[in-house]
């Protein structure tokens, strides 16, 4: 089946495009103790569809920027990334946030949120921050991040104003936005917080013997799974939950990466997961059956942290993801993969929900 996603009809219409479902997946699951190719030869393909969704043809190479429509193939995806390069201007430390003006925001590693266009402006957009660690957009705007120095989540306005909506973590950093609008945070433990009235939830705890600590979060298609990144032995975990966003059971293993510091989850249209490792300084494409591969070449000082994606406008690129790199001067880098957000098509009780 195939599918063109115009990210400016889908700002207009605030209404995510719900993927069609095919068949399973018949993709047999690689020797896990592989994956050391940095031409990303090892692992498995990634080529599938996730969860059986249907994608695009992706054969006219359109990038989904301003408004262009943007297609692509969940059962063809691209073996390795397309593009691979660097935004020297652009700043970012373990988060970024793509905003309604079409420029990227990140924390500078010295005291505040830089605001960057993609052909080449810079300003500061908000000073006096002593640390920002992974970011998450509300769909209407406004931004929560975590910081790590104080152990909390803070919730600024477009104006930004800054609120404080929760604290008492132990070295917070992953904030994940869920369809309910309450917070998952990752501070070794993975939490959930209203920001309204500040009520923390724990929802998985890591093991007495500290064999893993929950690192970040992420959410599958249909908002039944949450996936945890852990610092450890490589382990990604999932944990299913309910309509409600409850747990129904302890976190499974889903798949063993080679590394061990997996520093954020990102969700594409088709269901896959993108797995930053610090310790293999790379950048792992992940199935929802736990098939990989490694997508961008390894390289230490251009290593990026974290995984936000464009939204075709102001030259971000739809198709492709942005990771802040701490080890290159805070710079910016660009992966062309080929396939938009998972916000664009998540759901959640069957309603799209946009994030």
């Amino acid at each position: 089946m195939r599918r063109t996603l115009s990210l400016m009809a889908l700002l207009s219409s605030c209404a995510p495009v719900v993927p069609g479902t095919s068949g399973a997946d018949d993709e047999a699951a690689p020797d896990v103790g592989g994956g050391d190719g940095a031409d990303g030869s090892d692992g498995s393909d990634g080529s599938d569809g996730a969860d059986g969704s249907d994608g695009a043809d992706g054969s006219d190479g359109a990038d989904g920027t301003d408004g262009t429509e943007l297609t692509y193939d969940c059962d063809a995806l691209p073996d390795f990334n397309q593009g691979d390069d660097v935004i020297e201007h652009a700043r970012g430390y373990h988060g970024l946030a793509m905003m309604d003006d079409g420029s990227l925001l990140g924390w500078d590693m010295r005291d505040a949120l830089v605001s960057a266009t993609y052909d080449g402006g810079q300003s500061v957009w908000l000073p006096g921050l002593s640390s920002v660690e992974q970011i998450a957009r509300h769909p209407d705007g406004h931004l929560f991040y975590a910081s790590s120095a104080e152990g909390a989540v803070y919730r600024v306005e477009t104006t930004g104003a800054r609120t404080m909506v929760g604290s008492g973590f132990y070295d917070a950093y992953g904030v994940t936005l869920g369809p309910d609008g309450t917070l998952y945070i990752a501070d070794g433990n993975v939490w959930r917080l209203d920001p309204t009235t500040g009520e923390k939830t724990l929802l998985v705890e890591a093991p007495p013997d500290y064999r893993w600590w929950a690192h970040a979060t992420g959410l599958n298609l249909d908002s039944t799974v949450l996936y945890i990144s852990t610092v450890g032995n490589g382990q990604l975990l999932q944990v299913p939950l309910d309509a409600d966003l409850n747990p129904t059971a302890d976190p499974e293993l889903l798949v063993s990466l080679p590394g061990g510091w997996q520093d954020a989850v990102g969700v594409d249209a088709c269901g896959n997961l993108y797995i930053p490792d610090y310790y293999r300084s790379t950048l792992f494409r992940v199935k929802p059956d736990g098939t990989y591969r490694e997508i961008v070449n390894r390289s230490e000082w251009g290593y990026g942290h974290g995984v936000v994606w464009g939204r075709g406008l102001g030259g971000w690129r739809e198709d492709a993801i942005y990771m802040p790199q701490p080890y290159n001067d805070a710079k910016v880098r660009e992966v062309v993969i080929g396939v938009p957000d998972g916000a664009t098509v998540r759901t959640w009780n069957g309603v799209a929900v946009g994030l």
